[in-house]
Parts: structure tokens; sequence; C-alpha cells
């Protein structure tokens, strides 16, 4: 078995508002050339995404999960005028486990925005060497399986960015710590409304 592949992009919270322990983020970057000198491709975790069971890890350390994965979808965002490849941002609905202290204290310092970026592990499945315009030589990924998504201080992957960050106030009567259908339902609502503007606006070009 391959060793897991992690790769890690900038983050900073955009806004908070009280749920339960409910992050929404941007945690990879797709269509460019990383830290690493790699291209992870729009379409690359398509099949990880709709088999589903992804891990929230603290730094990478997969004996230590603090959330899970609810749903994800990559954004496509344009293509690149050089070669025409898509570019995009992997856009996942994550919770945190408030039930444990550590995913409290994972929660908490994401809300808090001492953790800014996000870094998502994987084994590549497929990929392929490939020389760019400009004579470099990269790595282009274009299948993997994607196994957990760790928020962390530094990484390889740019552009991530946390939309959202969610926690059960003090002062809120008690409720389950799992997300209603209700609730993962209008988030997934939210991400095919993404989907279906990409869509038309591709249409119009």
């Amino acid at each position: 078995m391959s060793e897991l592949i992690y790769k890690t992009v900038k983050s900073e919270v955009s806004m908070v508002d009280a749920a339960e322990g409910i992050v929404e983020a941007y945690v990879n970057s797709m269509g460019v050339v990383d830290h690493d000198g790699e291209i992870i491709e729009l379409g690359a975790f398509d099949q990880s995404i709709q088999k589903g069971g992804q891990s929230v890890a603290w730094f990478h350390d997969q004996s230590a999960p603090v959330g899970k994965v609810i749903d994800a979808a990559p954004i496509q965002l344009s293509n690149d005028s050089d070669n025409a490849r898509q570019q995009g941002r992997l856009k996942a609905v994550m919770q945190f486990n408030l039930n444990t202290q550590r995913g409290r204290e994972a929660f908490a310092d994401v809300e808090f925005g001492s953790v800014k970026e996000w870094s998502v592990g994987f084994r590549a499945l497929e990929d392929d060497l490939e020389r760019l315009d400009g004579g470099e030589n990269v790595r282009v990924i274009k299948n993997l399986d994607w196994v957990e998504v760790s928020p962390v201080l530094r990484g390889a992957s740019p552009d991530t960015q946390t939309i959202t960050a969610k926690s059960a106030s003090d002062t809120t009567p008690e409720k389950s710590d799992v997300a209603s259908d209700t609730e993962i339902e209008t988030i997934r609502l939210g991400i095919e409304i993404e989907r279906t503007k990409l869509d038309i606006t591709e249409g119009i070009k």
C-alpha cells in the first residue's frame, strides 16, 4: 500500500455562526502547481467523494480523529489560459465531534483562527509526468484515494479558506452533536446551487 500524500492550503475564518461544530472550508486547490511541484486535476477527488467516509484528523494524526466529512464537492473556478486545464477548489463540509475533548479543542482553534490552513491526506491512484509550456516537469495526479482532511499550520496547496465555523452556544438548549438531515441537505443544496451557476456560466461562453 502506498504511503499517504499530504496537500495543504492556507485558510482564514470568514464567518462564525452558532450551530453544532460544523465547518465549511476550501481544503484543496486543483489545476494549479502546488508547493511540491505537483498538480491535482479537478476531477481527482470525484470517486472518493462518491464513496465518502473521510475523517477529520488533527495535524494528520489518524489515531486521534476529531470529526468527519459530511459533504464535499469540487468547485470550478476557471481554465488555465495556457493549456485549458480546469482550475478549482475542493469545498468540504465537516462536523467536529464536540462529544470529545480533542474535538472541542480542535474546533475551538479553527473557530478562533489560530490554525489557518487545511491539508488533505490521500493516496495517488493515477498520475503522469507532464512538461509545462515553461519547460517545468510536474506530476499530474488524475485520480486519488482521499482518506482524511486536517487543520494544520502550514502545507503545500495554495488558496484554501474556512468559510463558516458553527458551534453550539453554552446558552442554547442542549442538542444532539450530529447534524440533522435537514441541515446536511441545506448544505448540499448550497453546493448544488454553486455547481448550477458554474454550468450556466459555461453555457454562455
